[in-house]
């Protein structure tokens, strides 16, 4: 026995002294071993799609999402999917089975993680087919946030089949906001886009989104979905400014139909005793705030260009050279941005110069100023338009005092 317990103490000491299990720590994200079915295989019999990795997995993804089953698309979508942990493997599949003859497009999107925090960035897709061809259409598209007028990283797709509302076929923008849904059939769809912040695959609210319908009869039509928040209230005033004695600036609560044909007949304005002023034009604000900068700039170059004993002055700049195209120092191409300008939330008013607006309280009334679900109602706002600051009298130079006469 005294033996026994001294065999055991050695053995403890020199396993204490040893170095500690495992290796270097590893800093690179999980890989795909393998995944099956191979893409591009037809009359696929099969449970589940698997896919293997290198190394353990965690049961819980980066980011927003909750669960495994939301980094991954099962489209055709069949009921909700339903995607099993196996430490380096994952079953994915849909709750109500692979239909027969239909083409999938099952997607590992980005926020895998190992056991260290590893995460994957790469979004890998697999193609099958459980009948003998795959159709030969698909919906090509891009996805802009709209008011921040950039591509839309990571954005749902829905592609609804009208034929058969039950057939959704889903996909995911890249990071330039490209996707591609399908292969699906020849037909009408309605195509969705939603930024989709919480990862729960649901519109809720203040999240961007939109929508169009696209009669599939090509082989890759193109559409582009411009998301932004799309509230079901009609605008209301926001707030109403006198820029000068002919000009208001009226801003709303939420952007406006850019579609909107503007006029006059749309805004009335109001004295107390319901006089009314003669309004002659109705603006986007953009459009005016563009107008009045360029204007500016070109008073000031016309200033500068004046200056001629300034500009004398001036050493002339040595030239920059050239960058050679395809050179170090060729700029990057811009990013792609919507055909739209993101929605105004606001609209610039005139009046005629024989109704100027005077100091005193109006009363503002539109009618049809629509959202950009094109819901409108009648409103109406008091406003006032302030009398001017009177001159700082701190701010005079001196008086300077008469000169005294010569003695």
């Amino acid at each position: 026995m005294r033996r026994l317990i001294a065999a055991l103490a050695l053995a403890g000491g020199c396993a204490s002294a040893g170095a500690p299990p495992g290796g270097p720590e590893r800093k690179t994200p999980p890989e795909i071993v393998s995944i099956t079915p191979d893409s591009g295989q037809t009359n696929v019999k099969l449970k589940s799609v698997e896919f293997r990795f290198d190394e353990v997995v965690s049961d819980r993804p980066s980011g927003t999402a909750t669960g495994l089953d939301q980094i991954f698309l099962v489209s055709p979508r069949n009921g909700s999917s339903v995607v099993s942990w196996h430490r380096s493997r994952i079953s994915v599949r849909p709750r109500n089975g692979f239909r027969p003859n239909t083409a999938y497009r099952i997607t590992l999107l980005p926020g895998l993680v190992d056991l260290r925090g590893n995460v994957r960035k790469e979004t890998n897709t697999v193609l099958f087919s459980t009948g003998p061809t795959f159709p030969a259409f698909s919906i090509n598209g891009r996805v802009f946030d709209w008011a921040a007028q950039r591509p839309a990283s990571g954005a749902y797709i829905e592609a609804i089949s009208r034929a058969d509302t039950s057939l959704v076929y889903l996909a995911a923008t890249d990071t330039s906001g490209q996707f591609e849904a399908g292969p699906l059939p020849e037909g009408e769809y309605l195509v969705r886009a939603l930024i989709d912040q919480n990862s729960n695959r649901i519109l809720d609210r203040n999240e961007k989104w939109d929508s169009v319908a696209v009669n599939v009869v090509t082989v890759r039509p193109v559409v582009e979905l411009d998301a932004i928040e799309r509230d079901s209230m009609p605008p209301l005033f926001s707030n109403i400014v006198a820029l000068d004695s002919v000009t208001l600036r009226v801003t709303f609560d939420k952007p406006i139909d850019p579609h909107l044909a503007l006029q006059p007949a749309l805004i009335r304005l109001q004295k107390p005793d319901s006089s009314q002023l003669q309004v002659t034009a109705v603006q986007f604000q953009a459009p005016y705030d563009e107008a009045k900068a360029r204007a500016t700039a070109l008073a000031d170059s016309l200033r500068r260009a004046a200056d001629t004993s300034a500009a004398a002055r001036v050493t002339p700049p040595t030239p920059t050279p050239t960058p050679t195209p395809g050179g170090a120092g060729r700029a990057p191409p811009p990013p792609p941005k919507p055909r739209l300008p993101p929605p105004d939330r606001g609209i610039v008013v005139t009046v005629a110069p024989t109704t100027p607006l005077v100091p005193g309280t109006y009363i503002a009334t539109a009618r049809g100023i629509r959202n950009l679900l094109g819901r409108a109602k009648d409103m109406t706002r008091t406003f006032t338009v302030a009398r001017p600051a009177p001159a700082d009298s701190a701010r005079r130079p001196p008086a300077v005092p008469p000169a005294r006469p010569p003695k």
